[in-house]
């Protein structure tokens, strides 16, 4: 689903369908904005091929629909028009620059691991 079409949902089906409030979709688009370089481009004055055609809104959602619905790169980069590859960095890159803000995170392998094992089971 593109931005055109998630924009005009209303909050609940927003919220189900993209995974995080409208607010919070919007906060993190704040971030990836203000992370962005100016050029566009992550090399300044090299020029690797063509910009990406996406917008800051299609990118958050890729990232979003990756980790949501657990779809393979190839499919999302079909929906997209992008590379499988292209697709991969997009979503490698927006997690960057939202763990890289401290607003957003997610626990470590470490963290998630203990509390899982019943203590009292005797493994």
């Amino acid at each position: 689903m593109k931005w055109r079409v998630a924009r005009g949902l209303n909050d609940i089906d927003f919220k189900r369908l993209v995974g995080v409030k409208r607010e919070t979709f919007m906060v993190m688009v704040g971030v990836i904005k203000q992370s962005m370089p100016v050029s566009g481009h992550k090399l300044g004055g090299k020029r690797r091929g063509p910009k990406c055609s996406l917008n800051n809104y299609d990118k958050l959602l890729v990232m979003l629909m990756y980790y949501r619905e657990y779809r393979t790169f190839a499919h999302i980069a079909v929906d997209y028009g992008i590379s499988e590859s292209q697709c991969w960095r997009i979503v490698t890159d927006i997690e960057g620059r939202l763990i890289k803000s401290g607003i957003f995170h997610l626990l470590g392998k470490k963290t998630v691991g203990t509390g899982c094992r019943d203590s009292n089971s005797g493994d």
